[in-house]
């Protein structure tokens, strides 16, 4: 062995123990922060347009009645007013965004003009300046197609706007065919409640007066249906806030107002903000275990037979009618959550890691429950099937997390099977130079890694085109300090933890050498950035909307800590 090979083998070793030592640092995190049923709870980012929106509700409440409420999240808002004047999309972190300030300068406009008058001045100077008009849809009256958009209905509630230039949220979208109206998926519980507002509060014709007779109580019926016994809708303070705001704003169904009001009250975070959604508990306890999976077998672990139960729970019995959805899938949070297909996909892979077989009840249902939400076109979206409007679309994560669940329990890969029409759809929608989009997280970095994965688990990574040219797509993305990835469209501008993690693990499932000098350089990013506590610094990489964003600290934990654990498997199984 030469010098320089001892070199090598000595660095790869030294990597090796850090690894093995973050490893064991970052379970004992998470087996620290496990709760006494088995499951977790994540931390998403506070927002300035959920808290917007929640101080706006609780001031019209009752100024006096929740005054300290309302102090703590103007002081939120304050302090995580940025330099520039504007707010961000998650917490305080890169850039500012023109949406999200628009939504905070209402709140502070309308509570407490006198008081924040410097920080409102610095907030309208930021929308000068990033030429609000244009850029925050609605304004210039294009109807919303976005969260963000409903921003200049906000304005024309708090006077900074006239209430006329509002843009059009038709309540009678509730009268439309169920293949029609159930397209509008997640939004529709907001544009109905906004709808039913400016039914009540501005002119119509006298043909839409008419019909406002029939479709206020049935949009008010949908809402309550959609509502969960803790006053949620979709696990979300800030559609709770729309929710309160336009109803309080109508006169219409106190029922409905005070469901809203006390899930904003349950929601509010100590510090006075609130995130968007309150958190992905069923999500993160699935990659939770997911990533215990890769330091051994789960299927007798007695620890985490809480954890197989709790899961079993949160399996809807129940159709969402209002969507038209059967029985048998898994939502990202209950009890208002909706179920989706991706997270009924990671739960069902979970509970395999945790030794249910194919065979079990839940897990046929929800197997029977994936086949039936796919796509025409052989991809899957996360709710409405067939779907094109807003986050209800084709997606490339989605799809290829249902094809690994589907395998992975057993389904048939035959032509024609919805495996094959699945992989078929990935293939088609691959971009030239190998990665592909994924809805729900930024750029293409995701998406790509999870097509890969599916390519591996079926065993064609090593010679199919589709996984060759997704491979090297993510080795030509790596960044120069070794993390993932190297350029980005969406902030932030660098590499992330959560990107580091889903490249590393794809890349040595589909084979590449764990002491390849691109995945040792991966490692070494993941151990050097590990924090004192033993998990990760999230980033805002998750995406409800291209202009609104998330952090998650769980999303990160768990997919470092499932990748450190990959990498020192296939190391030890390499040894010479």
């Amino acid at each position: 062995m030469t010098l320089e090979q001892v070199s090598s083998e000595d660095t790869l070793a030294r990597l090796q123990a850090e690894a093995r030592f973050a490893a064991a640092h970052g379970i004992e995190f998470l087996r620290a922060i496990q709760r006494p049923d088995g499951a977790w709870t994540d931390r998403l980012s506070s927002s300035a347009v959920a808290t917007a929106l929640g101080v706006l509700s609780l001031a019209r409440a009752g100024r006096d009645i929740y005054a300290e409420r309302i102090d703590r999240a103007i002081s939120w808002l304050l302090t995580s007013q940025r330099t520039d004047g504007g707010w961000a999309m998650a917490d305080a972190e890169d850039p500012s965004s023109p949406g999200m300030t628009s939504f905070a300068v209402a709140a502070l406009h309308e509570v407490a003009p006198d008081t924040c008058s410097a920080a409102l001045n610095r907030a309208w100077a930021f929308l000068d300046d990033n030429d609000a008009e244009t850029v925050v849809p609605g304004l210039r009256g294009e109807a919303p197609r976005t969260w963000p958009a409903a921003a200049p209905i906000i304005w024309a509630l708090t006077g900074i706007r006239d209430a006329k230039l509002q843009p059009d949220q038709p309540v009678e979208t509730v009268l439309l065919p169920h293949s029609i109206r159930n397209k509008v998926s997640i939004a529709l519980p907001v544009v109905l409640a906004l709808g039913v507002m400016q039914a009540r509060t501005l002119p119509r014709s006298w043909i839409r007066s008419v019909l406002a007779r029939v479709a206020v109580p049935r949009a008010l019926a949908w809402i309550r249906e959609a509502s969960g016994a803790n006053g949620g809708i979709e696990e979300c303070p800030m559609i709770a806030g729309f929710v309160y705001l336009s109803l309080r704003e109508a006169d219409e169904a106190e029922d409905l107002q005070r469901a809203s009001l006390c899930y904003l009250l349950d929601t509010q975070r100590s510090d006075g903000s609130w995130a968007i959604d309150r958190d992905l508990e069923i999500s993160v306890t699935a990659y939770a275990v997911m990533a215990l999976a890769e330091f051994g077998s789960l299927a007798d672990a007695p620890e985490l037979h809480l954890t197989r139960d709790w899961l079993l729970r949160q399996q809807w019995n129940r159709p969402l009618n209002i969507l038209g959805i059967r029985a048998g899938g898994w939502s990202w949070a209950n009890p208002s959550g909706w179920p989706e297909s991706e997270d009924t996909a990671v739960v069902l892979g979970a509970l395999a890691e945790l030794g249910l077989s194919h065979n079990h009840p839940a897990v046929r249902l929800g197997v029977d429950w994936l086949i039936r939400q796919q796509n025409r076109d052989g991809s899957w979206s996360e709710w409405v099937r067939n779907s094109t409007i807003m986050n209800d679309r084709p997606c490339a994560g989605v799809t290829a997390h249902v094809v690994m669940a589907l395998h992975r329990l057993g389904e048939p890969t035959a032509p024609g099977s919805p495996i094959r029409r699945g992989l078929d759809w990935l293939a088609a929608h691959q971009s030239s130079d190998g990665s592909i989009a994924s809805v729900w997280f930024r750029d293409n970095l995701h998406g790509t890694c999870r097509l890969l994965e599916a390519w591996s688990d079926l065993g064609w990574a090593a010679n199919e085109p589709v996984a060759l040219k997704a491979r090297q797509w993510l080795l030509s993305n790596q960044g120069d300090d070794g993390g993932w990835p190297k350029q980005q469209v969406l902030p932030p501008a660098r590499t992330t933890v959560e990107e580091t993690a889903w490249a590393l693990y794809a890349l040595m499932k589909a084979g590449e050498d764990p002491r390849s000098e691109s995945v040792t350089r991966g490692i070494r990013w993941l151990t050097d950035n590990q924090t004192a506590a033993g998990t990760w610094t999230p980033s805002s990489v998750g995406l409800y909307f291209d202009d609104l964003c998330y952090t998650d600290d769980l999303i990160a934990h768990t997919f470092a800590l499932r990748s450190l654990g990959r990498w020192l498997a296939s190391l030890d199984s390499t040894q010479p």
